[in-house]
């Protein structure tokens, strides 16, 4: 039996749509169809109302049985691999702004002292945008600002930090947000889960970000540092983000957000059972916060120009 053929199955089953499970895959519609006819003809029974892509009875026993066929499958092949030292194949990796700019060089350069032969194609995109690349199949595993709401992914912590507000070298030290609210502020997108942890930590000292004066949103948090730096307004930031700039004299940390800030490693139950995937999750969770503060003097040296306004 072609395992590829279940794994077409199930995935027609999951997104109710042969042409998004071609999309996934890289072929035609026609093909999709085909593989699940065979696979009905192999088995003798029908798999499918076509219809609603609802499954038979035969179809239900087959997603009884079928993700444990595929993920043992999949041991056999990455316990062979290990057998002749040779784990090798291609890792899709989606990041949103700060885990692909800050986190990942130095977790990719941990995971290919011990898997050289992995290759790796890293895409940068907002958090939302990440985990829905995630669900649907188009990478293996994201790195994202925000916990996933879908029931279908799992998620592994893997850092924490800060928010700032940030300012150029030349602005003055705030008392209280009363000082700034009025001022021009460069936004992220709403999809961004910086601004979307921005707005929590807002909402704790009785405010929002509607009470900023928007005068630009862009789309990477290095841009919104250089907009920073030049002159242009104030903005919220991952202390990740702003601490290398600070340590260049480009900007000022004028004031911590009260909130606390995660990032997460997100992936479907059954990439999560891939050997180089397995490592790569853990040597994020392990490592990746700590490489980057290594490359630093530590928190404690850093510019934070005024003492963080607390919202009294």
């Amino acid at each position: 039996m072609n395992l590829k053929r279940i794994r077409t199955f199930i995935m027609a089953v999951e997104h109710r749509n042969f042409s998004t499970v071609a999309q996934i895959l890289n072929m035609s519609q026609p093909a999709v169809s085909k593989q699940i006819k065979t696979l009905e003809k192999e088995l003798g029974v029908p798999l499918l109302h076509r219809d609603t892509l609802e499954p038979t009875e035969g179809g239900r026993i087959l997603l009884r049985y079928g993700p444990a066929l595929l993920e043992n499958w999949q041991k056999v092949v990455e316990q062979c691999a290990s057998l002749r030292g040779d784990v090798q194949g291609l890792i899709k990796i989606g990041a949103s702004s700060i885990p692909g700019t800050y986190l990942i060089p130095s977790i990719l350069q941990k995971f290919w002292d011990c898997y050289p032969q992995v290759e790796v194609q890293v895409a940068i995109h907002e958090s939302e945008r990440v985990v829905e690349l995630v669900a649907t199949e188009q990478i293996d595993i994201g790195f994202v600002g925000i916990s996933p709401l879908e029931k279908t992914l799992e998620s592994q912590l893997i850092a924490k930090d800060n928010l700032v507000i940030i300012g150029s070298q030349h602005t003055e030290n705030i008392v209280g947000f009363e000082d700034i609210k009025d001022q021009p502020f460069i936004f992220r997108s709403e999809h961004s889960g910086t601004w979307r942890a921005a707005e929590k930590g807002l909402n704790q000292w009785g405010y929002s970000v509607r009470d900023l004066k928007c005068v630009a949103k862009v789309e990477h948090t290095e841009s919104v540092i250089s907009m920073v730096a030049a002159g242009l307004g104030y903005s919220i930031v991952s202390d990740i983000a702003a601490r290398r700039a600070v340590q260049a004299n480009q900007i000022k940390i004028l004031a911590e957000l009260p909130i606390e800030r995660e990032f997460f490693a997100v992936y479907l139950p059954a990439r999560g059972t891939q050997l180089a995937i397995r490592e790569l999750i853990h040597l994020a969770s392990t490592n990746s916060l700590t490489s980057f503060y290594e490359q630093w003097e530590g928190k404690d040296s850093c510019n934070f120009g005024s003492k963080h306004y607390n919202g009294t």
